[in-house]
């Protein structure tokens, strides 16, 4: 990133975006389209309600965290009728929650559902291959936001018959934030073409992306903006990295990572907040207290410059959220979270 800053159109620009592209698809495990949009992770996901969500319409929101109900909260911005499917917060949604719901509703075909892959907020990964699979039966268009699994746990977006897969570049994948990846099927592009008149913006358009791959692509710009060429270049840096550890070595280690964070923090008595089975394997979300809980995060930036994060909504004050993605998914950062914490927590406990 510290190279000098390219232009983001022409012939030095298209083969590094073209090449950045080729390495996440890899990571998406996908051979459709992939896209980089220079925004927010949030937006990502208001583009997918944008495009598949017209007034008055129903769309389905797999409910477990803060980050699933903002997707309801985006589907009502934009007119739509969500349809919940919730579970308390703190387990996963499950393939039979989707099934028992879907049931009750006809004419399924080409209506969206959205679910998020890990909720960070409570820790919990959703088994949203299962959860994919009962609405492929039923000719639903799919949306998958693994913000914080892209690059940390594992991605099948073809396999899995998703449409719309949202990643990230920064978070398990270890980039830098404002330039994100989405996976979009051929079944996206054309539900997208066929809701056009009813899309009611013109940068989250997938149909204004679609024109700029078209006629701008062979001259190295096929996004209808500019674009952080730093930021994305720091991305296939990344990607580079991710893909020659190995996806599954990679997968693996963060899922071993997270087993020992779980071990390591329940041994200072820190007691974990998720159903074990469905834990994640980027974040251990634990129970905290709300009379040490700020005291605590701030004394670890302040003595120990270690920073983790608290709980979320109604979650506030109650939960501790320790990332371990990417260059942080070691063992070594683990242990000094854990050091640091126990000292803090002798002394606020008294």
């Amino acid at each position: 990133m510290a190279l000098p800053i390219l232009p983001h159109y022409g012939k030095l620009w298209k083969p590094v975006y073209d090449d950045t592209c080729a390495k996440l698809k890899k990571v998406f495990k996908t051979t459709g389209d992939v896209v980089i949009v220079p925004v927010p992770g949030q937006l990502t996901v208001e583009m997918a309600v944008a495009n598949f969500v017209t007034k008055g319409q129903e769309a389905f929101v797999c409910v477990n965290g803060h980050f699933s109900r903002m997707i309801v909260e985006m589907v009502e911005y934009w007119g739509g009728v969500p349809v919940v499917i919730e579970r308390p917060w703190g387990e996963a949604v499950t393939a039979e929650d989707v099934s028992t719901v879907l049931d009750d509703h006809k004419d399924l075909s080409g209506k969206p559902l959205f679910v998020v892959h890990n909720e960070t907020s409570t820790g919990v990964q959703n088994p949203v291959g299962e959860i994919l699979g009962a609405c492929s039966k039923r000719g639903m268009l799919k949306v998958l936001d693994s913000i914080s699994a892209f690059g940390g746990m594992d991605i099948r977006a073809d396999e899995w018959k998703a449409d719309y897969t949202i990643g990230y570049a920064s978070k398990a994948l270890g980039g830098v934030f404002g330039a994100e990846p989405i996976a979009i099927s051929e079944r996206a592009w054309k539900a997208a073409e066929k809701n056009s008149k009813n899309i009611h913006a013109r940068f989250m358009n997938l149909n204004v992306w679609q024109k700029a791959i078209v006629e701008m692509g062979a001259w190295g710009h096929p996004h209808p903006s500019s674009m952080p060429t730093s930021i994305i270049v720091g991305l296939r840096k990344a990607a580079e990295l991710a893909l020659q550890e190995g996806l599954e070595e990679r997968y693996r280690r963060h899922k071993e990572v997270a087993a020992f964070s779980r071990e390591q923090f329940g041994e200072i008595g820190l007691e974990l907040f998720p159903d074990p089975k469905y834990a994640s394997d980027t974040v251990c979300a634990l129970k905290s207290n709300p009379k040490w809980d700020s005291k605590l995060r701030s004394e670890l930036i302040s003595r120990f410059d270690i920073m983790i994060s608290g709980g979320l909504g109604e979650l506030e004050g109650k939960l501790l959220r320790i990332g371990h993605m990417g260059t942080s998914a070691r063992k070594p950062a683990i242990l000094r979270t854990k050091v640091a914490m126990e000292a803090l927590l002798k002394e606020l406990r008294n």
